[in-house]
């Protein structure tokens, strides 16, 4: 079982030959007039994509980056102990940055669009996750790039995810003068640079290839330490960050959760979620300020386990009052009554048309006490070609059974007329002894007739 596994996460089964390999990586980390063109493209087409909001485009630019080349370098490089490599690469991720960087912001600058969207907006908080995803982008781009079978798309859609998008966005920060986009931004595009540039030697380590340098104990112990303590250094920071959005995102959630509760209020109009500020507000009825509704508000915080939240009251004749909030509000509740009526309504309707199913298909059971009554409907009404009463005729003198209404199934060649329906009602309600007779028509064609 154990030999079985070991086969099959084997990664040395297909792995390409070692000079093979370090041939792959020094060319991805040239700056070749082809490798600096298609950057330069594939920038273009990333901003674009960011600043029009569209993922696809984003993915697209994706495809053709180079990017990747220069970092897995840096971490290939460090695993087989090639300072030259090291340098080159380094010098060459730098020259590809600031293309990268000069082309962003010179199409922003000539962009027209100059209000971030979400696509933008996303790369500017970096946290543990963004750590996470470069890592793990980091090690599939090296798996793919050290196996017989090597295409450099795998590898540069899973790290081209963690190094264009922040790029551009920091290009739009230095275009629109918004330092605080240009910081977050470029400091999530330095995580995802060395933890790629981390998981490269790492994956490089796994492998064993071979050494294309020689290093002294003292050396190797040195960079030991100076990459120990960069990857601190990138690291800290984001799970500081890592740890208040998941707090944002938990108060987020519970305030929420909350404000949903205390629209059952009447008085309570609409609810506001603050999520960096913890605060949750409150639109309300009225001119008092109803601290009954405050204190409500805080004990259900308290039982959602948050603590040191603020609750604040407004009332609607206020002139803070955001207009668009709550008529965004009252849109999103008048959408929930609806969407509940259609989904009841269409339960009602799958039921009448499952009991009408039933009725058909026990038409050519009926009993006795069935056919007599069809006879005297076809009496009355000559058009009726058959008939079937969905609830058993003997069912009728049962107290529960006559207090509910009963569903009369007629096959006619087309709809019954308006009197006709209700005299043939009105007169089974009598002959049967029950409060209320529904009308089923069951149009058929002339061939299909009984």
């Amino acid at each position: 079982m154990n030999a079985s596994i070991y086969r099959l996460f084997n990664l040395r089964r297909d792995q390409q030959e070692a000079d093979v390999i370090d041939e792959a990586l020094r060319t991805g980390a040239e700056a070749v007039g082809t490798n600096l063109w298609v950057l330069f493209f594939a920038i273009l087409i990333a901003s674009v994509g960011l600043n029009v909001n569209s993922t696809a485009v984003i993915i697209g630019a994706m495809l053709i980056s180079p990017l990747m080349g220069p970092i897995v370098g840096i971490g290939y490089a460090a695993a087989v102990a090639d300072f030259p490599l090291i340098r080159t690469a380094a010098r060459n991720l730098l020259l590809f940055t600031g293309l990268s960087l000069v082309t962003s912001v010179l199409y922003f600058t000539l962009s027209p669009l100059d209000e971030p969207q979400s696509e933008l907006l996303a790369r500017t908080s970096p946290t543990l996750w963004d750590v996470l995803i470069a890592a793990f982008g980091g090690a599939a781009g090296m798996v793919a790039v050290t196996r017989k079978s090597f295409s450099n798309i795998v590898p540069g859609v899973a790290i081209a995810t963690a190094l264009m998008p922040p790029l551009c966005t920091a290009g739009f920060g230095l275009a629109n003068g918004r330092w605080d986009m240009f910081a977050g931004a470029f400091y999530l595009f330095l995580i995802n640079g060395v933890f790629i540039a981390a998981a490269t030697l790492a994956v490089a380590k796994l492998l064993r290839l071979p050494a294309r340098g020689e290093v002294d104990v003292a050396t190797r112990r040195r960079h030991r330490a100076i990459i120990t303590f960069g990857l601190l250094a990138v690291l800290v920071p984001s799970v500081w960050l890592g740890v208040r959005f998941v707090e944002h995102e938990v108060f987020a959630n519970a305030a929420g959760k909350v404000g949903r509760a205390m629209l059952a209020d009447s008085r309570v109009l609409s609810y506001e979620v603050d999520a960096q500020g913890r605060e949750l507000r409150l639109t309300a009825l009225g001119d008092r300020q109803h601290e009954e509704l405050l204190a409500q508000a805080r004990e259900l915080l308290g039982a959602e386990g948050v603590r040191d939240a603020q609750v604040s009251l407004r009332r609607a004749g206020e002139r803070s009052l955001d207009v668009n909030a709550l008529r965004k509000d009252l849109t999103e509740e008048l959408q929930r009554s609806l969407v509940a009526q259609v989904q009841a309504n269409d339960a009602r309707v799958r039921q009448l048309q499952a009991d009408v199913a039933q009725a058909l298909a026990a038409t050519a059971a009926r009993g006795p006490e069935t056919l007599g009554l069809e006879e005297e409907i076809r009496a009355q009404l000559p058009q009726v070609r058959a008939a079937w009463l969905g609830n058993p005729l003997a069912a009728a003198a049962a107290a529960s059974a006559a207090a509910a209404p009963a569903m009369l199934v007629v096959s006619v060649d087309r709809p019954l007329p308006a009197p006709d329906r209700e005299r043939l009602s009105a007169w089974l309600a009598v002959r049967l002894a029950r409060p209320e007779i529904i009308v089923v028509d069951h149009i058929v064609r002339p061939s299909a007739r009984p």
